[in-house]
């Protein structure tokens, strides 16, 4: 090798040395170009020049230029699965190199790539990240500013209209932030973080006109105008235009708000004027379609079609344009030409908006069919393996049946002719047995009627008295009214069970009697015109003029009408009809009821007369009266029949013999009296309508479900002075307001229409969000077995009807007062113990679930009372309830109670630093611990530890 090529070899490190340091000062010159053109403007172009900068910088293996360009570069991508995958690629060599400030910037644009794009979850938990990461470092004041103000927009944008649960965090955030503000500008000149600190008012002006508009939504626009200046004053520093055209648009809104629209359009053209000074051409766009809808609003929309045309234009050159402002803009523009005139612009512009919004939806449903299809592609493949094993399955069992089906039919036959021979035996038996059940069911039926007229007798009688006392208070004179009527509509039962007991016996006997039987109707059916008008309904009687006095029996005819009237008031909805019309023919009374309504299914028509049946089962009453109905209209040589069209009508036809030669021995007849006396009656039935809103206030909250109006209101009456009151009438309605009240206490009915008590009992008491709550059952089944099966349910105690309401108020009491205990126990444990404060294994397995919670999450500064009713599944609402019932604490107490234990368990067993025990449990603040240390405990963490 000559000389020449040896001085080659030893130079050509220096020369790639050399070459190498051009291609990074290119680079360091590309990314600058890169950042000077996107402070401009040309977003296009910048984005072009990122690009490059950053695969150039990734090939080089240049870290730290790959650090410097990514950020702008996830900013500008419009893909969202490439800017995340550049973060994701950057962030190892951020952590690699300990580059904590590009780290920082790393999570921050994560988190706005996120929030931009609306996926508002994932932009707060990488917030939070950030959030975390900056108070630790506490290297940059204005970034933990700005994060504080990005918290704060991801909780305000991620709820929904009327939504004020984000509201305590929300001020949250923004006081810390302030306070953070307050701090960094307090920082020396000469100190290492003043020139994070210079800028603090861009975070300062944006947090106060958050507060700002914390106040607009609570109607407080005094104070909501005082922190709009607050923030305008901490533009004037920078001349931030686009941050005061914000705050004149929160203003404009203000006074738009509130009908003062000259001062609303004054700020209008302030916000105008402020962001034309700016480069942010979407904005721009933004502000004119918002003035257009104004001027559009306010009768100018030859005005607001100017402001629209210029919003058109600039939103072309507009980067980041998302499908909401385009329908925005198309749809102001819709209402402008139709204000116009101009009918088919109109049109035109309002189809637009329709496919903008066609796109949202289905951009908004992506994702979610994406889901469905993965899931549905993996069943698909489940069902074809499952096919398969199951037709090699059919094969086995099809060889193996043919030889048990001739086994079978030997078999079968032998059994058959043994069965037929047993069966025809106990069907003799069963014939005489159901004889003398029937007879004794009528023998029981007679008897215990007859005894329950005389207590009735004496209920009715004292009532009477009381009622006809002119002294007695309104309040008093309503419940004995219920009373009245309850005793009333008892006998009515009474009898009507006495009357059906009768006619099984065959003792029932028919008391004819000659008068005019159209006049005794007429009286019927005019006693029922009060409650029809009551109802708004259309009630016509047609009743025939007719002398002739015929023979039938008196107690019957009225039985029968007033049953299938009050049926007919009943079902018949408000602004009804009912007609009412009854005629003499060939010897036969014919009486025709019909009224409008839901009607009835061939079913219930089959069923309708039989006892007991009732077509609903949430409609109040015993299933007797049609039944009784038909064995009277029988008795009298007659017979009935009912029709119905479905929504629309029903009717009932009776046809009743009143010729005296057909009943011949069947009946006992008396002297005749043309003059029959019909007292006119009023047939009322009982409704109550609830109020089911409560007063917020401490007292305890009380569920009651009732399907008996009047029952349900004498129980309302009982608590309402002690108790915040709900009812339901059903178990379903009350299912539901447990579920969104989480009450203190539950009385509940066992048979009730939707859901029973029983049921409704099993899934409160299986539920972990309601599983505390004591249940009362009430019934009127007295036996011990439906004792047991109330409370193996859960139930944690039974009262039979009818029972005394002290008794009642004073279980409940002390139910709620064992509960208090159970909680004041909880206040003096040093550790949550859920075997000592569960009251239910389902209760245990809730705490239980709490405890894992804690120990993943308790220990983290930013674990707060949304994240805890995320992690145990619950709503805020019913997490805060649930806690308070076992507990006595609010969730935000409960976690403070917590770390507050752990901490004095920390005191006592660990040799930690006794100012770094707050750190440890959750505590940013060490005063604030020890603030909150003494309050639970009456000494400070210090005094504590040295406790033996």
């Amino acid at each position: 090798m000559n000389l020449k090529g040896v001085i080659i070899i030893l130079l050509m490190p220096f020369f790639c040395i050399g070459q190498s340091q051009v291609e990074i000062d290119s680079l360091k010159t590309l990314i600058s170009t890169s950042k000077k053109i996107y402070k401009e403007g040309r977003l296009d172009s910048a984005y072009c020049y990122a690009k490059r900068s950053y695969h150039l910088a990734k090939a080089s293996k240049a870290d730290s230029l790959q650090l410097d360009i990514v950020d702008l570069l996830s900013n500008l991508e419009p893909d969202l699965e490439k800017a995340l995958s550049y973060l994701s690629e950057s962030e190892p060599l951020a952590i690699k190199n300990k580059q904590w400030k590009y780290l920082e910037d790393i999570y921050h644009t994560r988190g706005a790539i996120y929030y931009f794009r609306s996926h508002y979850e994932s932009a707060l938990s990488h917030f939070l990240k950030l959030d975390s990461l900056l108070e630790v470092r506490k290297d940059n004041y204005f970034l933990a500013a700005m994060t504080k103000v990005s918290i704060v927009n991801v909780l305000n944008d991620s709820r929904t209209a009327m939504d004020t649960s984000h509201f305590s965090q929300m001020n949250k955030n923004i006081e810390d932030g302030l306070k953070l503000i307050e701090s960094g500008l307090k920082v020396s000149t000469d100190s290492l973080v003043f020139f994070d600190v210079h800028d603090l008012n861009v975070p300062a002006a944006i947090l106060y006109e958050k507060k700002a508009n914390i106040y607009l939504e609570r109607n407080e626009s005094k104070k909501a105008i005082a922190n709009f200046k607050k923030a305008l004053s901490n533009t004037i520093a920078n001349d931030n235009h686009l941050r005061k055209s914000s705050i004149y648009d929160g203003l404009a809104n203000l006074y738009n708000k509130q009908g003062q629209q000259d001062s609303a359009l004054h700020y209008f053209k302030k916000e105008l004027v402020a962001i034309n000074k700016t480069n942010d051409t979407l904005l721009k766009a933004i502000t004119n379609y918002k003035i257009a809808g104004f001027y559009n609003k306010n009768n100018n929309p030859k005005a607001a079609l100017n402001h629209l045309i210029i919003s058109q234009n600039l939103m072309k050159d507009a980067y980041l344009v998302r499908e909401k402002h385009k329908y925005d803009i198309q749809a102001i523009l819709a209402s402008v030409h139709f204000n116009l005139g101009n009918y088919k612009e109109a049109f035109e512009a309002s189809e637009k908006a329709r496919d903008h919004l066609r796109v949202i939806q289905t951009d908004f449903n992506k994702q979610n069919i994406s889901e469905l299809e993965k899931k549905y592609q993996t069943e698909k493949k489940e069902q074809e393996i499952n096919l398969l094993k199951s037709q090699n399955e059919t094969v086995e069992q099809q060889k193996k049946n043919q030889r048990i089906l001739m086994l079978s039919g030997i078999g079968i036959t032998t059994i058959a002719g043994l069965f037929l021979f047993f069966l025809y035996r106990n069907h003799q038996k069963t014939n005489t047995k159901l004889k003398e059940l029937d007879a004794l069911k009528s023998n029981f039926f007679t008897n215990i009627s007859h005894e329950f007229r005389t207590p009735l007798t004496l209920i009715s009688s004292p009532i009477d008295d009381v009622l006809a006392d002119n002294n007695i208070s309104v309040k008093k004179r309503q419940q004995f009214t219920v009373a009245k009527q309850n005793s009333d509509r008892l006998l009515e039962l009474v009898n009507q069970l006495l009357d059906l007991s009768k006619i099984d016996a065959g003792h029932l006997k028919l008391h004819l009697q000659q008068g005019n039987v159209l006049q005794l109707i007429s009286a019927f059916s005019e006693s029922f015109m009060f409650q029809a008008n009551k109802k708004n309904i259309d009630y016509n009687i047609d009743i025939a003029q007719n002398d002739e006095n015929v023979w039938f029996d008196k107690d019957a005819v009225e039985k029968i009408t007033v049953n299938l009237l009050s049926n007919a008031i009943k079902y018949t909805p408000e602004d009804g009809s009912i007609s009412c019309k009854a005629y003499i023919e060939k010897n036969k009374l014919v009486i025709k009821i019909t009224n409008s309504g839901k009607g009835l299914t061939d079913y219930e028509l089959n069923n309708i007369f039989e006892r007991f049946y009732q077509t609903n089962e949430q409609n109040q009453g015993t299933g007797i009266g049609l039944a009784l109905v038909r064995e009277l209209v029988e008795l009298h040589k007659g017979n009935i029949e009912a029709k119905s069209t479905s929504n629309k009508k029903t009717s009932f036809s009776i046809s009743l013999t009143i010729d005296k030669n057909s009943f011949k021995n069947d009946a006992i007849f008396t002297a005749s009296n043309n003059k029959l006396e019909t007292e006119k009656r009023d047939y009322v039935y009982n409704s109550i309508i609830e109020d089911e809103e409560f007063t917020h206030s401490d007292l305890p909250i009380l569920l009651i479900v009732e399907d008996n109006d009047d029952l349900r209101n004498l129980l309302r009456q009982t608590f309402e002075n002690n108790y915040n009151v709900i009812a339901a009438p059903n178990g379903k309605i009350g299912l539901e307001l447990a579920l969104e009240h989480i009450p203190d206490l539950i009385i509940s009915d066992i048979m009730m229409p939707e859901k029973d008590g029983i049921t409704l009992t099993k899934e409160l008491k299986n539920d972990e969000r309601t599983a505390h709550i004591p249940i009362i059952l009430l019934t009127a089944k007295a036996g011990v077995e439906n004792q047991f099966k109330g409370i193996d349910t859960g139930a944690d105690d039974y009262i039979t009807k009818p029972f005394d309401k002290r008794l009642l108020a004073l279980k409940v009491e002390k139910l709620i007062e064992s509960r208090i205990q159970l909680q004041l126990r909880y206040s003096q444990e040093l550790v949550l113990m859920p075997k000592d404060i569960a009251i239910s294994n389902i209760d245990e397995k809730f705490l239980k679930k709490v405890q894992t919670v804690f120990d993943e999450n308790l220990v983290e500064s930013s674990f707060n009372v949304t994240e805890f009713a995320e992690a145990v599944g619950m709503s805020r609402m019913q997490l805060h309830r649930k806690l308070k019932a076992l507990t006595g604490l609010t969730a935000s107490e409960f976690i403070r109670s917590q770390r507050l234990k752990l901490a004095a368990k920390l005191l006592k067993s660990s040799d930690i630093n006794i100012s770094q025990v707050g750190y440890s449990v959750g505590f940013n603040d060490h005063s604030y611990f020890a603030k909150c240390f003494k309050e639970a405990y009456n000494c400070t963490p210090t005094e504590f530890s040295k406790r033996s």
